[in-house]
């Protein structure tokens, strides 16, 4: 599996390990997950250290996060992206262009991301409608 993806609801954390070539509808489903399973505001660790996309640059990750912003309207939880150094150029661009609306920080080590990641709160979840019985 191109993205490998461990939740853990104690923590409000969201690990996301790619490998290989990651396609754009893998990349779409991994989104899609995370709305339906409502794990938007987790903190979330993204690990693209072993991806080699051809198809995933930062305007396609811009898209997908337009898309996103469109479908939720909750805060987003803070974001860390780890990659290698000859090719964190994107992660930076894509920081700088989303880094506004939530915590976005690159490192090259996950443990580091996990340490700065854990100091941010989580975003805010949309709040549920109380079901009227119908």
């Amino acid at each position: 599996m191109p993205i490998q993806v461990d939740v853990f609801h104690f923590d409000r954390l969201v690990v996301a390990i790619g490998a290989g070539d990651v396609t754009l509808p893998e990349y779409g489903k991994f989104v899609g997950d995370l709305i339906q399973q409502g794990l938007i505001h987790y903190r979330k660790i993204i690990d693209v250290t072993r991806t080699d996309s051809s198809v995933i640059n930062p305007q396609v990750l811009l898209a997908f996060d337009a898309r996103l912003r469109e479908y939720n309207k909750s805060r987003r939880g803070p974001l860390a992206i780890v990659t290698q150094r000859d090719r964190s150029e994107g992660a930076f661009e894509f920081k700088l262009q989303t880094s506004a609306e939530r915590p976005i920080e690159v490192f090259r080590s996950i443990h580091d991301a996990r340490v700065w990641v854990m100091r941010h709160p989580v975003g805010e979840a949309l709040a549920k409608k109380p079901d009227d019985g119908k």
